[in-house]
């Protein structure tokens, strides 16, 4: 593929790449940002790699962050982004300081940027992408390398129960495995279950609701996180409680942040709805994507228009 040999030939005539990605991280951020990170550190240890954006508590299984001392560390660098559709949620507004920008993402290309553009919305995952573009490089993939990468497409194609499976997806998958990391370890480290953390969701679904044309929502309060001491950045962990119930074809998470803002997860099926998070600010993918809005009028105001969309 041409543009895996363009992304290949920049990585090689940079001695410093820096990797970004969306805000609100989930298992594709981590998985494609650290996954390209450790395969650029193994095949070529010479160069100076950085990867920065805030780190999730649930998701610090998969590996860790470099801390950014100040800006001019962008100067000359190949900056990667990676599973980000439009810029205002690039977790580093310094994205554009570098020598050269490249863009890697699997969402609708809500904001065309970089000097090279890989947008392909037929991947389940930008992990798929970059444990495609390793394979086709023939670059070492560690264990390390694999794991994360294998984590970030479990994740986002819902452990291959959502649309988009390809024989693609398997052959990248096959070639991770490859790598040697232990699936069983992975799998035990994602599923893992707190007794706190269920008596919260029990909790939440008992304040859940269904409108009349089948948008289901609950509310995830600060009262609820500190009640049953959960950290703020785990509330990510609750925006598929309402997946999989009849009748309800959108679902709506609405968590509190610690800055006093709502943090918003739109799910659906087969009803596109990243338009609806683009209007509030946010974006990501057709039938699941992820907004902040400044009250809860604002998170009302979303579950009356996603009810509008059903309702036509």
């Amino acid at each position: 593929m041409e543009l895996i040999s363009k992304i290949v030939k920049a990585i090689e005539e940079h001695k410093k790449i820096i990797l970004l990605r969306h805000i609100q991280p989930d298992g594709d951020a981590y998985g494609s940002q650290l996954g390209l990170k450790e395969l650029i550190k193994t095949n070529y240890p010479t160069k100076e790699v950085y990867a920065f954006g805030e780190e999730v508590n649930y998701l610090k299984f998969i590996g860790n962050f470099d801390q950014m001392e100040n800006e001019e560390v962008f100067n000359g660098a190949l900056v990667i982004v990676t599973d980000c559709g439009n810029v205002e949620r690039i977790d580093n507004q310094n994205y554009n300081k570098g020598k050269t920008l490249i863009k890697i993402d699997h969402h609708p290309d809500a904001t065309p940027y970089g000097d090279i553009s890989w947008v392909d919305t037929t991947f389940t995952s930008a992990s798929e992408m970059i444990g495609l573009l390793a394979i086709q490089a023939k670059w070492i993939i560690s264990p390390q390398a694999g794991k994360v990468i294998y984590h970030g497409i479990c994740t986002d194609s819902g452990r291959f129960a959502f649309g988009g499976i390809t024989s693609r997806t398997f052959q990248v998958c096959s070639g991770l495995l490859n790598s040697g990391f232990d699936i069983h370890v992975l799998y035990k480290s994602m599923y893992k279950k707190n007794f706190q953390h269920l008596k919260l969701q029990a909790e939440v679904m008992q304040t859940a609701n269904v409108t009349l044309h089948g948008v289901g929502y609950n509310f995830l309060t600060k009262e609820l996180m500190e009640k049953y001491e959960v950290n703020y950045d785990d509330n990510g962990k609750f925006s598929n409680l309402l997946k999989d119930i009849e009748d309800v074809h959108i679902w709506l998470s609405f968590s509190a942040r610690i800055d006093g803002k709502w943090r918003v997860e739109f799910r659906s099926t087969g009803v596109p709805i990243n338009e609806l998070a683009i209007k509030w600010g946010g974006g990501g993918h057709l039938q699941a994507s992820g907004a902040i809005v400044e009250t809860i009028e604002d998170c009302l105001a979303i579950v009356e228009e996603a009810n509008q969309l059903l309702a036509v």
